[in-house]
């Protein structure tokens, strides 16, 4: 059995920038947190640290030090990087260890073999992490302490073979077992500096003069501690947000902070062979009450705008969910501007679809949605009744000709299809909207003008009435129907003619094929 160990160092560092692009992974950064007055760095990378950045310093001594990036720390943020972290972790095995901040602990048993080699496995999850935007250290050994003190002591990817750890981790300082400073100061003052100096002592007199906890260090230090994992829960969906340092009220510098959010997220799905189909987005807008108040707006604003999004198939593709959100933010606009950004999506497992040689190619899902979604900006969402204007048509269980409502599409289709009626002899081909007409009447029809010609009737049919709604007098109906052949240019037509007999206007409906 085998532990992986991914370790990201200056985990707050990496946490805050790993939104932001590869670009800013190569510069000095630093975090600051504290009160606003007088806010101080609480973690700085390595080039940071040379440029002389220490833990403490106050915003102007750090500025004085040479151009970093500084940035305020955001606890949510630094959640959904470990969240994302173990992400990482639970594409290799479904026993995951949230060890720390920025230390994730992987049970490799039995995925070896997909790999080859424990090298091979320690190169893949350095490649995962590095794909949610960590550069992480990865030490693979047979107990999960030993896994940990490899990847914080060492660079890139260390593996440990079984029964050499003490000899594997001699070289490494006191400091990455991260001891007590009392502890730290007596182990310097008797010159243990190494894992193996501390290992080397007799284990009676440490339990003498450091007591439980400098045994269980020397034990550490010697990689012979053995422990079971923790095992960390899923999380139910994956989430990242991001607090602006300016408000934003347009929406392209929006879509630019929208960009890299949903590609973490697809990042963290595609590392779960996973996708969404439900998204739903919370934005926390820059809300001055007292500014309403002043104006006499007696309606002031929520501080809060939610807008979500639920696909028809699950999908992975992270710049499909910036068109449908950008369409969707067009549409509904946020009422103010924006300081916080969260984004959330519901993991879906992927549906695989086999074509056929011989079957029509259908639109692609995303582009269908996307097609979908811009009609909707067009024609709006709703009616005046609240029902949608674009989706499937539902016919209502009524005589009333066109009488329908739309509904949004549906993907649960029902399991059995039921068979197609024969199709009719005749089709009635409907003009939209019906073309006004003159009709020269005896007992029946004899004279039908529509569209600029008068045409005679040849023969007729009818009529047939139809009324409904004989209790409501704004949606009553009453109409008489005719089948009529007219002869035309061309030699004989067959048409639907309609008397309004409210109105008592006369209308082609349509012509038969």
């Amino acid at each position: 059995m085998s532990f992986a160990c991914i370790y990201v160092p200056d985990f707050p560092v990496q946490a805050a920038l790993r939104l932001e692009g590869k670009e800013t992974r190569d510069v000095p950064a630093a975090i600051l947190d504290g009160p606003e007055s007088l806010p101080r760095v609480f973690a700085a990378n390595e080039l940071a640290r040379k440029m002389g950045i220490r833990i403490g310093m106050t915003r102007l001594q750090a500025e004085a030090c040479g151009n970093a990036l500084l940035r305020k720390r955001q606890v949510p943020q630094e959640e959904s990087a470990q969240v994302a972290l173990l992400d990482c972790g639970y594409g290799f095995s479904p026993r995951v260890e949230s060890t720390g901040a920025g230390i994730v602990v992987v049970d490799l048993a039995g995925t070896v073999r997909l790999w080859g080699t424990e090298d091979k496995a320690g190169q893949e999850l350095a490649r995962r992490a590095r794909a949610c935007g960590f550069e992480a250290h990865v030490g693979i050994a047979a107990n999960p302490d030993a896994a940990q003190c490899a990847a914080v002591g060492f660079q890139g990817v260390t593996v440990i073979i079984s029964g050499e750890e003490a000899a594997a981790l001699a070289s490494l300082p006191i400091e990455v077992l991260h001891p007590d400073e009392e502890i730290l100061e007596a182990l310097d003052g008797w010159g243990i500096r190494s894992f193996q100096a501390l290992a080397a002592l007799p284990a009676v007199p440490v339990v003498e003069r450091l007591g439980q906890e400098g045994l269980r260090l020397q034990l550490l230090a010697q990689g012979a501690v053995e422990r079971e994992l923790v095992p960390a829960e899923p999380p139910p969906s994956f989430a990242e947000q991001t607090e602006l340092e300016e408000p934003v009220d347009l929406l392209e510098p929006l879509a630019f902070v929208l960009a890299p959010l949903l590609g973490q997220i697809t990042a963290r799905l595609q590392a779960r062979s996973l996708g969404t189909d439900h998204v739903r987005l919370t934005l926390e807008l820059e809300i001055h009450r007292d500014r309403q108040r002043a104006a006499n707006t007696f309606v002031v604003p929520t501080e809060i705008f939610e807008r979500s999004l639920k696909l028809p198939v699950p999908t992975q593709d992270s710049k499909l969910l910036l068109k449908l959100l950008r369409l969707e933010l067009e549409a509904h606009p946020p009422h103010g501007p924006v300081k916080k950004v969260t984004i959330a999506a519901d993991p879906a497992l992927i549906r695989s679809t086999q074509t056929g040689l011989f079957q029509p190619s259908a639109p692609e899902p995303g582009s269908l949605e996307v097609a979908l979604a811009r009609l909707r900006s067009v024609v709006g969402e709703t009616d005046e009744v609240g029902r949608s204007r674009v989706g499937s048509p539902i016919i209502v269980d009524s005589h009333r000709p066109d009488n329908f409502y739309v509904v949004p599409f549906r993907t649960d289709f029902p399991a059995k299809i039921q068979e197609c009626l024969p199709s009719p002899q005749l089709a009635l081909r409907r003009f939209r909207p019906p073309i006004t007409a003159r009709v020269e009447l005896g007992d029946t029809p004899k004279v039908v003008s529509f569209g600029g010609r008068k045409s005679q009737v040849i023969r007729c049919a009818g009529p047939w009435r139809g009324r409904g709604h004989w209790w409501e007098v704004a949606s009553k109906w009453q109409r008489d129907e005719w089948d009529v052949v007219l002869k035309t240019n061309e030699g004989f037509g067959l048409y639907r003619l309609v008397r309004d007999l409210g109105s008592g206007q006369w209308f082609v409906e349509g012509m038969y094929d």
